[in-house]
């Protein structure tokens, strides 16, 4: 059978099997196939990579067309600005979200490689690379809510039935680097922090704030977990209470520690409502008296955050283990993060269990390790 021939402005396409072209000047392939009563003519591969292999022609030929049963004939001619401009009018989102949102959406519009009337279903990851390559100067969290937004433009594609796959749904975000020194307060810096809140005589919440920093460090607890803390939840006859992590919505119970128990007899014999809904803190976040304390005290800026850690941090260099703290902060992994992140022990901590570290002793006595070893 002869080969079919199409004149096209870039020169002539001669068939080579069913369904795929190639232009006889640069070599290049095309697939062109009737799909749901709608022909299709695209060119295969991409620009800066077009195909030029047969065998791999047929094999791009083949994926096109089974991607291109799930897709709507009908829209095969959808641009990018049409696309650009159905997402920004679905948005559904914070105002705040809702800003940063339009501005990498204008930036979708107005800088990326190819012009707004581009037809979608041809763009391809290099473009996508090519606009994002723009913005690499950015910090990764900024980077990465590029990619975001590019993302959820292609994604609504995908869900409208423009195109079966999206061109940036392999690219990866970012590692964002912690540049933030995890900060862990001492016993001492912890106890003058609340001693120095609890004493500010013109602060209307002196008195709650520093009753939610000491139990935050005594408990081992976060804002959260304090803030949905009704008074319901601690069973002083069980000697438990009973928390939800708002992280992961998970229920779990911790001790009252012996260093907590005075704190909470405390505050329960001066609470004025007696119900069981009641709630334990007033103050849900007490950033305000932290930071005066620890300006005023001469300590470095300590988050609510960092008395959780001090807890870990404690509770390791007491001896327990990672298993049972894991449980008192409503970790399941068996102790594999606490281990992970907070096992760092203090200097004072490490020159304690260096000098355990001594040669074996005879009837009481130390034996020189240099003997010993003989």
């Amino acid at each position: 059978m002869q080969a079919d021939t199409i004149t096209s402005n870039r020169g002539k396409l001669e068939q080579v099997s069913e369904g795929l072209y190639q232009q006889t000047h640069s070599g290049e392939y095309y697939a062109r196939f009737w799909c749901r009563g709608k022909r299709i003519q695209q060119k295969l591969g991409s620009t800066e990579r077009p195909c030029t292999n047969l065998a791999e022609a047929r094999r791009m030929l083949r994926d096109l067309k089974n991607s291109s049963e799930n897709i709507d004939p009908s829209k095969f001619n959808k641009t990018l600005g049409v696309v650009i401009d159905e997402y920004a009018a679905l948005l559904h989102c914070s105002e705040k979200t809702r800003i940063y949102k339009k501005l990498h959406i204008k930036r979708l519009r107005t800088e990326f490689p190819l012009p707004p009337t581009t037809r979608i279903r041809t763009i391809q990851k290099t473009d996508v690379l090519k606009f994002l390559a723009q913005y690499n100067h950015l910090t990764s969290t900024s980077w990465n809510a590029v990619l975001t937004v590019t993302r959820d433009v292609f994604n609504h594609a995908v869900e409208d039935g423009v195109i079966a796959h999206s061109p940036a749904a392999s690219i990866k975000y970012r590692a964002r680097k912690d540049t933030n020194k995890k900060l862990i307060p001492s016993w001492a810096e912890f106890e003058s922090i609340v001693a120095h809140v609890r004493s500010q005589k013109y602060a209307d919440t002196a008195k709650e704030s520093a009753d939610l920093i000491e139990f935050m460090g005594l408990a081992g607890l976060g804002q959260a977990e304090c803030a949905g803390l009704s008074w319901g939840d601690i069973n002083f006859q069980s000697g438990k209470i009973a928390i939800i992590r708002k992280k992961t919505a998970t229920e779990f119970s911790i001790p009252i520690y012996p260093a907590l128990l005075p704190l909470l007899q405390r505050m329960e014999s001066e609470r004025e409502d007696k119900t069981a809904t009641a709630k334990v803190f007033s103050v849900k976040d007490p950033k305000v008296a932290l930071d005066n304390a620890c300006k005023r005290l001469n300590l470095p800026k300590y988050s609510a955050r960092a008395f959780r850690r001090m807890f870990i941090t404690r509770a390791l260099e007491l001896g327990i283990d990672a298993q049972t703290i894991a449980s008192w902060q409503g970790h399941r992994d068996g102790g594999q993060l606490i281990l992970r992140v907070y096992a760092r022990v203090s200097e004072e901590h490490t020159r304690k269990m260096a000098s355990l570290m001594a040669a074996p002793s005879v009837e009481g006595k130390i034996i020189p390790i240099g003997i010993a070893a003989a």
